[in-house]
């Protein structure tokens, strides 16, 4: 039966072209196809391809395209390159049917090609950070903040642009294995330099899904459910503005003030993190990236 299926997707799809008088049978396109780890890669779903049910899948996951057909796929920091595969080949991208996973377009895939980044050391793994546990409550907050999926097939920013959350970019500390005395830790964000009580912003349209408040690593800290399986993390602000779990921010809106709250914190600054679907990217380069490939 599903060989029949199979069969008939295959054949419908070729008639459908061969009707439309087309040469270009992509059902999608992947906008950046050549990434580094902790990229964000871009894929366009092709107009007479998109439909509600219709999702992308990469790196085992699967990802729910906005309203023009686009998908952000966050490149984990752990990604093994491209070049250290076996025969050098891509990590595969299909169209599948939402749910169930099934392909919908037997003709045509494509490869995302992931190059190893070259991480800047800027700091050692023994400075810095707190020797304390996060507590058990928090942990289980945290988590269930990120496993919210009731806008997982919304796109909550309809399409607005992502912002930076301070006005400036003063990076102590950037993304990823940046650590001089253990490879394999990452910083899964941004510290971004700034005095106690500049204003935070949202980065996008969103839903808070927690608000913390003196939690033991992190300090205070909003997270922020932008939809598609995107969110954003604030961490060691000083002051939250009047939050509610559940609300919905505007692009641009503020939500609280700059701080050093939390184990660990050198100096005030902001840490800033973007998750997709599970795996974090470095939150600048997101903002660069999806500004400038989504249209």
């Amino acid at each position: 039966m599903q060989k029949r299926i199979q069969l008939t997707v295959t054949l419908v799809a070729c008639l459908f072209f061969e009707g439309q008088g087309l040469t270009q049978t992509k059902s999608f396109e992947i906008l950046n196809s050549k990434a580094e780890q902790g990229d964000t890669v871009v894929v366009r779903i092709n107009p007479q391809w998109q439909g509600p049910m219709v999702c992308i899948s990469a790196f085992s996951k699967q990802y729910v395209p906005n309203n023009r057909g686009y998908v952000a796929i966050g490149v984990d920091v752990y990604t093994k390159p491209t070049s250290k595969k076996p025969n050098s080949r891509g990590y595969p991208v299909y169209l599948i049917e939402c749910g169930r996973g099934v392909r919908l377009d037997y003709l045509f895939y494509s490869e995302i090609f992931v190059l190893e980044k070259n991480f800047s050391k800027t700091r050692l793994a023994g400075k810095g950070r707190s020797s304390r546990h996060r507590k058990g409550p928090e942990k289980n907050a945290i988590n269930n903040a990120f496993s919210i999926n009731r806008f997982v097939q919304t796109d909550v920013t309809d399409g607005s642009s992502y912002t930076d959350p301070l006005k400036g970019r003063d990076v102590i500390d950037s993304f990823g294995l940046i650590y001089r005395d253990n490879k394999k830790l990452p910083h899964f964000g941004v510290d971004l330099r700034t005095p106690i009580g500049t204003p935070v912003r949202a980065t996008n349209w969103g839903q808070v899904v927690l608000v913390a408040v003196n939690f033991s690593k992190e300090g205070n800290m909003v997270i922020i459910n932008h939809g598609l399986g995107i969110f954003s993390v604030y961490m060691h602000l000083s002051h939250i503005d009047d939050l509610r779990n559940g609300e919905i921010v505007e692009q641009g809106q503020m939500i609280g003030f700059s701080g050093a709250t939390g184990a660990g914190v050198r100096e005030p600054h902001l840490h800033f993190s973007i998750k997709i679907h599970g795996s974090y990217v470095d939150p600048l380069k997101f903002i660069e990236t999806v500004n400038s490939l989504v249209k």
